[in-house]
Parts: structure tokens; sequence; C-alpha cells
């Protein structure tokens, strides 16, 4: 469990079945594993349009995702999908990282 605190968001776990698994391992290539991972090292949080959030970062094998999340109650996150940084969002990840 991770409990990380950044622009008012609490995070205690996630919330995984069969539907996000499948859609993120083999629709994108990504383990649960390695999204949750983002979460742990110090990700970059943008809400999104349809009022999601997305985290970017590196895994701690140094893979660059970006995951797309609702937050549930209780500080859970259910991951809807997650994927390789483009070289976009890497630049971007790095302008804004540290703020």
């Amino acid at each position: 469990m991770y409990y990380y605190w950044r622009h008012g968001l609490r995070i205690r776990g996630f919330e995984w079945d069969n539907g996000n698994v499948l859609h993120i391992e083999l629709g994108h290539g990504v383990k649960p594993e390695e999204a949750e991972e983002v979460f742990a090292v110090r990700p970059l949080f943008r809400k999104t349009k349809k009022g999601h959030y997305t985290a970017m970062g590196p895994t701690l094998d140094s893979r660059y995702l970006t995951i797309v999340f609702e937050l549930k109650g209780n500080g859970i996150v259910r991951v809807i999908t997650g994927w390789d940084m483009s070289h976009a969002e890497k630049a971007y990840w790095r302008k804004h990282k540290g703020k």
C-alpha cells in the first residue's frame, strides 16, 4: 500500500479486476505492478477534462508511463488505462516534475 499526498490526492490502495487488468496488460503491455510503481516514485498528477486523473512517472525499472485513473472513496485508485509516455509527455513530465 502506498500513501501519497499531493494536490489533495490521498492514495491508500488500488482496485483491480479482470476488466482493468486485461485492458492495461493486453491493450497496452503494462502490468498492474508497473502501474502501481508510478504512484510510488513521486508522480506528476494532472486532472483530465473528463474528471479523471493522470499519474505520470517512471517505474522502478525506469519505464516511463502515463496512467489514467479515477479516485474512488477512501483513497482507492481504479486504473482505467495506461501507456508508455510519448516524447511530448516525457518533455512535459521533465518540465513539471519538480513542481
